[in-house]
């Protein structure tokens, strides 16, 4: 079979039915310009018709946008020599995307040649939109064309160039697809093709032999996250159904930049297109829009850290003599109580003068009945049985019986009604008891490597630096095996991606110490959606894009989805109350020891007091 001239209604055909918005036409022959010039005055689509039969002296980007709106089809004519010069100046700019439509022709150019020909276009891959045609016999005796699907699967792997014949046409019948054709099945089996790999294992000897083990079995493990081995199920997904090998390249980060402006880790190997596919994800900030393509969303990258509640910290069930009321309220409570003693004395001091039957009490026993009241203890005999005292300390009783029902109130819903909240900020968890631990992964390292956040660098600061040797407490960076031990003990916080920790969790914790897990702030928070990436403009993107949307409606998403991405435990044994702890009650035993002490340093002081006026006394006798 031989390439065939182009046909004017072929031609026609073949623009309805890729329903192309910009035709482009690259003709040897003056008079086939302008039969198509003809032609396409009747179609209201945009073209241009650009002569190559002199050469071709104009910059490709010139004739072709690098991005075009709406689809664009180009029409090469290969009869003359120039055109493989016009095609090899559009390859070497990766023109043959999907973004474009190619339709080639020629006279009396054989099969053997056409492929020779096409082998030198370098850019020719698996989402090419290229078509050439063909005549072959026809028994209708009319004009009959194949035309061929053309595309490669790995041109950088140094694999061949694929033709399929994938529709006819005829004068009577016009373009008839075969029945049954799908671009995406066809151009859907790789044939074990062996696809260049890249994942993150921070770990040491791990090679492309090593990674299929690891990353097969779910859980966590040292130096793998959670969503590595998610997007591994996914990428094994596209594997099983593609036929296709992979050979891993291993490293050990994601990210990171050497001062000559070397990019470094997996994000480094893609944007270097080092590497065909990779078996993890990440986060698709804006900066990095233009070096990957996005495939795949459906991992929310949820860090923070997991420690369990215990009444040392400061908001927990035990709480703290002052927390039930608000620092205005206590404030505002002394103030009455001390205005109050001195109203009382001022009344008292009335009555005795009106009525000198009524003794004046002094100030400290109208201070011992208003703490008396306060504490409900009742009132002494000694206070005055007159009306406008009883009221005074009427209203003192009502108001002490108010205070005291919220107080109680909220001790009883703290220890009762609400678990406690624990630190949920990084500040928080700074000014905590708490001891800290990371994930050991990289991403941490780095964090605390680069970061210019201040609260950041006073956590580690204050909670990182200093020293543990010689403690029997957990490290600074330790794996979910050794850290869930330490959360389980209380006093403890542990920060990871919480899905790793949770089924550790779940496993060794019991109902009552579930009810008591608690998360705070991440590290991470401006972080979320982690994305499946490409290189940029991937020759597989499309095709792995439909496969994965294929597989999310078939439910093997959700599935793999469910088996990596765990859950915070249910709690479902209710709320433990904790014991009060000893800081939570220590004001009053201050107050003991200071009212003993201020005992003390009085009875002194009277002692000195009554010694120094004995002597003055023996001393007036004696004179």
């Amino acid at each position: 079979m031989k390439t065939a001239a182009i046909k004017i209604d072929l031609l026609m055909d073949f623009l309805n039915m890729k329903q192309s918005k910009i035709v482009l036409f690259f003709l040897c022959d003056p008079k086939k310009s302008v039969e198509v010039h003809r032609a396409m005055g009747k179609k209201l689509v945009f073209n241009r018709i650009v002569d190559i039969s002199g050469g071709f002296h104009k910059l490709p980007e010139t004739v072709l946008a690098p991005s075009s709106h709406g689809r664009t089809m180009c029409v090469v004519d290969c009869s003359c020599e120039q055109s493989s010069l016009v095609l090899k100046s559009f390859s070497d700019l990766h023109y043959f995307n999907i973004t474009y439509s190619w339709l080639m022709f020629g006279d009396n150019i054989s099969t053997v040649n056409m492929t020779s020909f096409l082998w030198e276009l370098k850019s020719i891959q698996m989402n090419s939109d290229l078509t050439w045609i063909e005549t072959f016999a026809s028994s209708n005796k009319s004009d009959s064309y194949s035309l061929i699907d053309v595309y490669a699967k790995g041109r950088h792997l140094c694999k061949d160039i694929y033709q399929y014949k994938y529709a006819e046409w005829d004068s009577l019948n016009g373009i008839a697809e075969q029945r049954g054709y799908s671009r995406y099945k066809m151009r859907g089996n790789f044939d074990q093709l062996q696809l260049r790999g890249v994942t993150v294992i921070d770990r040491e000897n791990v090679t492309s032999d090593d990674v299929d083990r690891i990353l097969s079995v779910p859980g966590g493990e040292q130096g793998v996250v959670g969503f590595v081995k998610y997007h591994y199920s996914l990428l094994c997904i596209l594997r099983d159904y593609h036929n296709f090998r992979i050979k891993y390249r291993v490293v050990k980060g994601w990210a990171g930049r050497l001062k000559s402006g070397y990019r470094l880790g997996l994000i480094g190997i893609l944007a270097r297109n080092e590497a065909d596919v990779a078996t993890t994800a990440i986060f698709q900030r804006l900066n990095r829009h233009a070096e990957f393509d996005s495939i795949h969303h459906s991992w929310e990258f949820s860090s923070g850290f997991i420690y369990r509640i215990t009444p040392q910290l400061s908001a927990s069930g035990g709480g703290n003599f002052f927390i039930p009321f608000d620092g205005n309220v206590w404030i505002t409570s002394a103030v009455t109580l001390l205005v109050l003693t001195m109203v009382l004395k001022a009344v008292g001091t009335i009555i005795f003068r009106v009525s000198r039957n009524v003794s004046n009490a002094s100030h400290v026993s109208y201070f011992i009945d208003v703490v008396a009241a306060v504490a409900q203890q009742g009132l002494s005999n000694e206070v005055s049985p007159r009306t406008p005292i009883r009221i005074i300390m009427f209203s003192l009783l009502f108001l002490n019986l108010v205070l005291y029902n919220y107080y109680t109130s909220a001790v009883v819903g703290g220890l009762l009604s609400s678990p406690g909240k624990g630190p949920q900020t990084i500040q928080e968890i700074i000014k905590s008891p708490l001891t800290l631990s990371f994930f050991d992964i990289g991403y941490h390292k780095v964090l605390f490597r680069e970061t210019k956040e201040p609260i950041i660098q006073e956590l580690y600061r204050k909670k990182l630096q200093p020293s543990r040797e010689g403690m029997n407490t957990i490290p600074v960076y330790t794996d979910v095996k050794t850290a869930v031990p330490f959360i389980k003990k209380g006093g403890y916080a542990f920060h990871c991606e919480m899905t790793e920790a949770f089924q550790a969790i779940a496993d060794q914790f019991d109902g009552n110490e579930i009810c008591e897990l608690r998360t705070a702030q991440s590290l991470f928070s401006d972080l979320k959606l982690l994305s499946f990436v490409l290189p940029k403009r991937s020759m597989y993107t499309e095709l792995f894009k439909i496969t994965l949307m294929r597989a999310r409606e078939c439910g093997l998403v959700k599935r793999n989805l469910k088996i990596h991405h765990i859950g915070k435990p249910i709690c479902q044994s209710g709320t433990r109350v904790h014991p009060v702890e000893l800081t939570g009650v220590s004001l009053a035993f201050v107050v003991l020891l200071g009212g003993m002490f201020l005992s003390i340093v009085v009875l002194v002081a009277e002692k000195l007091f009554w010694k120094q006026s004995t002597r003055k006394l023996n001393r007036f006798y004696v004179n």
